[in-house]
């Protein structure tokens, strides 16, 4: 039933191209806001203003040029101000040619939709159920940290609320997959990526229509592609040189070359994260160390201090090094790393043997086999 109403969709998408490139309107409400206040236009995730208007007696409108700027991602149009769950005001929409569309501005999150073409509805088909599952999640990790459960039936809370992430993200990669053909699919798959199994990222790299060819993401998951072949499992590491926390400058092959198997842990001292996996690095590195194993930390941080801090506050016992450059280190261009921790596993030989594996129990696990423990 859900893929006929996507497939419905699809065929209104195909409807609308007759429109040939007619501008997309947007008609606008505000609810219980002030009028006055300027409404901004502009293209999501970039600092590109389309354009601004005044609130007049409960309305504002926008016609929207059909160009590459205006619809290789979604537009938001934002009122100043928060909602009612501290986010910030505003609709995310996309722009179809000779659409009509509905939006309103509110306080009430849940008002906050474009209606009146087939990509906005199968957005808000997928908002809404992202939103619903994530509201699981929420729930769990909730009780999760309520001190009158037993520290039994908190560990189950947390164990369900991963499974539940888990399947978000699962949910996340098929609502990708099943909408290549449209600009949801391509915004949704870039833009995720970096969390998909690599194999379910190698299909749909084949699934992408020809006629995205040149879009922006594209080009770049490519290219992102090409690089995780590189770095792949079974390939040599690509060494890199920075300064350690005095100042020196130092290289990983210094440290792979002495340990039998080396842990290159990629973090930053603002990464939350990264902060919580510390203890249980720790606790292997401390088991696996007499047999040869160590690890090298890389730090994505731009503040000097703030990385040193770090070091001293989480009384970190392996070497460190960072370019202070944060996600243009060169670090996260020599491994695409697009979010962390991320994490390598290099044998004496530099053969890649582990790469970014989560979990204590799952990185454990890989060191021991390779340990041959």
């Amino acid at each position: 039933m859900k893929k006929q109403f996507i497939i419905s969709l699809l065929l209104l998408l195909c409807t609308a191209s007759g429109f040939a490139q007619q501008p997309c309107k947007i008609h606008g409400t505000t609810d219980g806001l002030n009028d006055g206040k300027m409404v901004r236009l502009s293209v999501a995730w970039s600092d590109n203003v389309l354009d601004s208007t005044v609130v007049k007696d409960g309305k504002f409108e926008f016609v929207v040029p059909i160009n590459e700027s205006t619809t290789q991602y979604p537009l938001v149009a934002a009122y100043p101000g928060m909602n009612d769950i501290n986010l910030p005001i505003q609709v995310q929409l996309y722009a179809e040619p000779g659409a009509d569309l509905r939006v309103t501005l509110s306080k009430d999150h849940t008002k906050l939709f474009a209606f009146g073409s087939p990509l906005n509805m199968i957005y808000k088909m997928m908002t809404d159920k992202y939103l619903e599952k994530m509201q699981k999640v929420i729930a769990l990790r909730t009780a999760a940290m309520d001190t009158n459960l037993r520290e039994a039936e908190r560990a189950e809370k947390d164990k369900e609320a991963n499974a539940e992430q888990m399947g978000i993200i699962k949910f996340e990669q098929e609502f990708a997959e099943q909408n290549l053909d449209n600009i949801i699919g391509i915004n949704l798959f870039s833009e995720r990526a970096v969390v998909f199994d690599k194999k379910d990222i190698t299909r749909m790299m084949t699934e992408i229509p020809s006629k995205w060819d040149n879009h922006p993401d594209v080009i770049q998951m490519r290219k992102n592609q090409e690089i995780e072949v590189k770095t792949a499992e079974g390939e040599p590491y690509i060494d890199l040189t920075m300064p350690n926390e005095k100042g020196k400058k130092v290289s990983l092959s210094q440290y792979i070359k002495k340990n039998k198997l080396t842990l290159v842990d990629f973090w930053a001292s603002w990464c939350g994260p990264c902060r919580a996996s510390i203890p249980g690095v720790k606790r292997i590195l401390e088991k696996y160390k007499s047999k040869g194993f160590g690890v090298v930390g890389v730090s994505l941080d731009s503040k000097k201090e703030a990385w040193l801090k770090a070091i001293k506050d989480l009384a970190l016992p392996w070497p460190q090094m960072s370019d202070l450059k944060g996600w243009d280190s060169a670090a996260s261009s020599a491994y695409n790393i697009k979010g962390i921790p991320f994490t390598l596993l290099v044998t004496k030989d530099g053969t890649i043997v582990g790469r970014n594996i989560w979990g204590e129990e799952n990185l454990e696990k890989r060191v021991a086999e390779v340990m041959g423990d």
